[in-house]
């Protein structure tokens, strides 16, 4: 009997040693974060004059770095096994290796200004990049596992209330005139691409939580938060997310069936996203099916192009050995191909909303300069070469190769694959915190080959990406 009450003392003793200052001053810093969206609403009603969220994130991201530096520093100082820290470091290292080479692209940058502070609109310079990493310092340095529960938690309810406060907004005359924003359907956000990203992580957050959830009643909230978000999602049309969160959900019951766990619960998840997938419309068009054709569309323009240039090769060897009595009826032959080619062309470069040409002139930009790239925020200018009026990819891939060059890429993609494949073989043995946060940072990872980084919601990612890096804690670190 002693012996239990001793063990009940020493686990209140251990619980009470997970809240510390410091991890208490981080939530704290990552929680007002989340309730931002909330505030700006309520901006909207004058309640508030100006909420400075660009000022808060630099000071976040310089807590951030600053405890990351001197947890380091200390750790160094005084471990016993440097090679296990240096090993559980990698990452990191890669990562600042990436913003070294990053750096360094910024100075050579033809916009300088930009380069480092962005633009007025998105604010993604060299300067920002440092505010992210603060991001995922903070969420990597909390230790409490339950204060990581309470910030997901946090996450998901702060963006139901969202939902609520964009609804009731759109619902109502008095409240439209009181609002003062562009579109009222994505609230704060600047586009429905942006809202999109947020409610996918709210929502992958939602999903998965209430598969791995064991207590009824708290598994009913989560519940009944999926069907809001999910409805949410996808009205929200934004289709590179719905693909991104299927792909997710497909791979996480993958997951279930090979760890042999919570299989029919997933299924079950997965069913009610198809069943709602069926239903929901916008202007008497069901929103996934009009998706659905368009996205069969521009794959059917994309192997056109293909077989185009397949019978444009076959043409010019059939060029190579005709005689020159038949030289006219080829030049003849040759016009019409090129109009053919030009008019599929065309059409491939309009696939994905136009991302395809962005995508094909964004390779030809990044080959022009393949090792330091233009430093970040620099490509409207390489755009506008080629009549374009736009200034990003909408691909994280080619968004790093053409801010960073190839060795840049290389670096960032290999650092966040070590997070992802060592976290993955942890997930086992840690709890469902890392799980859902793990398949949360893959859904947006998705997301992010059809869509651009923005200062506001990028913050979200790299806290995700924070908390999945942990999992890698040890006694070392």
């Amino acid at each position: 009997m002693k012996q239990k009450n001793d063990n009940k003392i020493l686990i209140k003793l251990k619980d009470k040693k997970d809240y510390t200052i410091k991890d208490i001053v981080l939530f704290s810093l990552l929680f007002i974060w989340m309730i931002i969206p909330i505030l700006k609403m309520i901006q909207g009603v004058s309640l508030f004059t100006v909420i400075y969220e660009y000022r808060f994130m630099e000071f976040v991201g310089i807590i951030g770095i600053y405890l990351f530096a001197f947890e380091i520093y200390k750790k160094i100082k005084t471990s016993d096994n440097k090679k296990l820290l240096i090993k559980e470091l990698l990452p990191i290292i890669i990562l600042v290796g990436y913003l070294i080479w990053t750096l360094i692209s910024c100075i050579l940058a033809q916009d300088k200004q930009k380069a480092f502070y962005g633009d007025t609109y998105r604010k993604e310079g060299f300067i920002t990049y440092l505010i992210y990493s603060g991001f995922f310092a903070c969420a990597f340095l909390i230790k409490s596992d339950k204060l990581k529960r309470c910030l997901l938690n946090s996450f998901i309810i702060i963006a139901i209330i969202n939902i609520i406060l964009i609804n009731l907004t759109n619902n109502s005359i008095q409240m439209l005139k009181i609002f003062h924003f562009k579109n009222i359907q994505v609230g704060v956000f600047s586009n429905q691409n942006h809202y999109g990203y947020y409610l996918l992580l709210a929502t992958m957050t939602a999903s998965l939580s209430f598969i791995l959830e064991k207590n009824k009643l708290i598994k009913s909230f989560y519940g009944l938060a999926y069907l809001i978000l999910i409805y949410n999602l996808i009205l929200n049309n934004t289709f590179g997310c719905y693909i991104a969160f299927a792909i997710t959900m497909i791979l996480f019951f993958v997951y279930c069936i090979y760890q042999k766990k919570n299989r029919l619960i997933s299924a079950v998840s997965i069913f009610i996203f198809v069943i709602i997938s069926c239903f929901v419309q916008y202007n008497g068009k069901n929103i996934v099916v009009n998706n659905a054709k368009i996205l069969f569309k521009d794959i059917g323009s994309i192997f056109d192009v293909a077989k185009n240039r397949n019978d444009y090769e076959k043409d010019e060897q059939i060029e190579n050995i005709v005689n020159d009595k038949n030289e006219k009826n080829d030049i003849s032959k040759s016009k019409n191909h090129s109009i053919i080619s030009s008019e599929t062309e065309k059409k491939f470069e309009n696939a994905g909303s136009g991302r395809a040409k962005l995508w094909k002139y964004g390779l030809k930009i990044f080959l022009e300069k393949p090792i330091l790239g233009y430093g970040a925020d620099n490509l409207e200018s390489e755009y506008k070469k080629y009549d374009i009026e736009q200034d990003r990819p909408h691909n994280l891939i080619i968004q790093l190769a053409t801010t960073s060059g190839l060795p840049g890429c290389i670096l960032y993609m290999i650092a966040i694959g070590l997070i992802l494949v060592r976290t993955f073989k942890r997930l086992n043995d840690s709890n469902c915190i890392y799980t859902i946060v793990f398949f949360a940072v893959i859904a947006y990872l998705i997301s992010a080959m059809f869509g651009n980084s923005m200062y506001y919601t990028s913050p979200y990612y790299f806290i995700f990406l924070g908390i999945t890096y942990s999992t890698m804690r040890s006694k070392t670190f």
